[in-house]
C-alpha cells in the first residue's frame, strides 16, 4: 500500500513546499485560493493555461513536446472530452488522476517486478 501512497504523497509535498516560493496571489475559486495565480505567463503554467491550453500553454511552456503533439493531443483532448461527458468535470477528474492512473502504474509496476524476478529465475535456470 505504501507504494500505491508514496507517490501522492511526494506531490502533495512537493506542491505545498512551493506555495512558500510564490510570490503572486493565488486565483480565489469559490472560497479557496490556489498556489497559482490565472495570470497569463510566458516562463511558467499558471491557471491560465488550464483555459488556455492550445493557445497559450502549448505555445509558450510545452516545447520540448512539439515533435510528439500529434501523438499527445488525442490522447489529452480525448481525456478531457470524456470527463466532460461525465456530467461532473471534476468528479471524474479525480476518480481519473487520484484514482485511475495510479492504480493503473501500481498494476504495471508489480507486472514489472514479476517480468524481473522471472528473467532472473530463466537466468539462474540456464547457467
Amino acid at each position: 500500500m505504501l507504494l500505491f501512497l508514496l507517490p501522492i504523497l511526494i506531490i502533495v509535498l512537493v506542491n505545498e513546499a512551493s506555495r512558500y516560493t510564490r510570490t503572486e496571489t493565488g486565483v480565489k475559486v469559490k472560497d479557496v485560493v490556489a498556489i497559482n495565480s490565472d495570470s497569463i505567463l510566458i516562463d511558467r503554467c499558471t491557471w491560465a493555461c488550464y483555459y488556455n491550453t492550445k493557445s497559450h500553454c502549448k505555445i509558450n511552456h510545452a516545447n520540448f513536446a512539439k515533435p510528439y503533439f500529434k501523438y499527445i493531443d488525442p490522447l489529452y483532448f480525448g481525456i478531457i472530452e470524456f470527463m466532460h461527458k461525465g456530467n461532473n468535470y471534476k468528479l471524474m477528474n479525480v476518480l481519473f488522476l487520484v484514482l485511475l492512473v495510479p492504480v493503473l502504474m501500481y498494476t504495471l509496476l508489480i507486472a514489472n517486478i514479476e517480468l524481473y524476478l522471472r528473467i532472473k529465475k530463466n537466468q539462474k535456470a540456464s547457467k
